[in-house]
């Protein structure tokens, strides 16, 4: 085998809290992690072009400001597999990796991390080198925080900054509905902004974690929060307008993802949340994509 194709789920955070920071200036976190099936599409393919100058190359559709170097995740991904295993066999080959892209970018969904996860996971399978998930999930924090949990999939809590995983009962099949802003927002901005902050409301995370036990979707609504919620919004006020729209069209909880900008609305069935996007699609602005989702057990899969 010479090629290999793999889906790269995005995510949403069900809750987010900031525990305390590192003196090298990382967060910690405390977040309950849930991928959705938006995904990106990844092929990763041994190259036959002699004339490939570079041991691993990019290419990425659907997007043109994606970078295709070694800022690009995917390729960070390889270049710490091939890295890692030091296998002369290996060091001979090229590849190419290609990336569908379908997953908004700098929208708190995670879709970098996901491709990164999708190249790690399909490198282990296409040169069979039969890595553990002990050693992907190893790998996966040198490329990015939320690598391992993308790894996974399904429903995680996830602490440290993002390395330390406590895998909950999968919650899928929930129908969501993701409102994504064009424009995206700065992670690292948001934090800073974060720093900065007097009041914030923190989620209950051991009642989070028992809702999601109990699949109790009143009980999440009433003790989760998105602590980078409030100073996202202070820099992008259409983002509290989004989750009140939401609200109004019947979602049980409406909250922010990540450090934003993405927001999504839980709802209690497929046709409450069609009969929404429906009528936000009319009422929202044109710069808002819309995209009706669920939650899913599943973190790279083979196609």
């Amino acid at each position: 085998m010479s090629l290999i194709e793999l889906t790269a789920p995005a995510k949403i955070n069900l809750s987010l809290d900031v525990v305390g920071k590192r003196p090298d200036g990382y967060h910690l976190l405390r977040t309950v992690m849930q991928s959705i099936d938006l995904a990106d599409r990844i092929t990763i393919e041994q190259s036959t072009n002699h004339e490939q100058p570079e041991r691993i190359a990019v290419i990425t559709r659907n997007h043109n400001l994606i970078p295709n170097d070694r800022h690009n995740t995917a390729w960070k991904a390889a270049f710490v597999f091939f890295d890692e295993l030091k296998d002369p066999f290996l060091e001979k080959i090229s590849i190419k990796i290609t990336i569908d892209k379908h997953i908004p970018v700098a929208a708190g969904l995670a879709g970098g991390s996901a491709d990164a996860a999708a190249v790690l996971v399909g490198l282990n399978k296409l040169y069979k080198t039969n890595l553990t998930i002990g050693e992907l999930e190893r790998l996966a924090v040198q490329v990015g925080a939320d690598v391992p949990f993308t790894m996974h999939g399904g429903t995680i809590l996830c602490e440290g900054i993002g390395e330390k995983l406590t895998p909950l009962p999968a919650w899928e099949d929930l129908y969501l509905l993701l409102c994504c802003p064009n424009d995206g927002l700065l992670t690292a901005q948001v934090f800073s902004d974060y720093d900065q902050a007097d009041c914030v409301n923190h989620p209950d995370t051991e009642r989070v974690v028992s809702a999601i036990r109990s699949r109790d979707l009143a009980l999440l609504a009433s003790c989760t929060a998105n602590v980078l919620q409030p100073v996202s919004e202070s820099r992008r006020p259409e983002l509290k307008a989004i989750r009140q729209a939401l609200i109004e069209q019947g979602a049980v909880l409406a909250q922010m993802s990540g450090s934003g900008p993405s927001v999504f609305g839980l709802f209690r069935s497929q046709v409450l949340c069609q009969k929404a996007a429906n009528r936000l699609l009319q009422d929202l602005p044109d710069d808002v994509r819309i995209y009706v989702c669920r939650t899913t057990a599943a973190g790279p899969t083979e196609i």
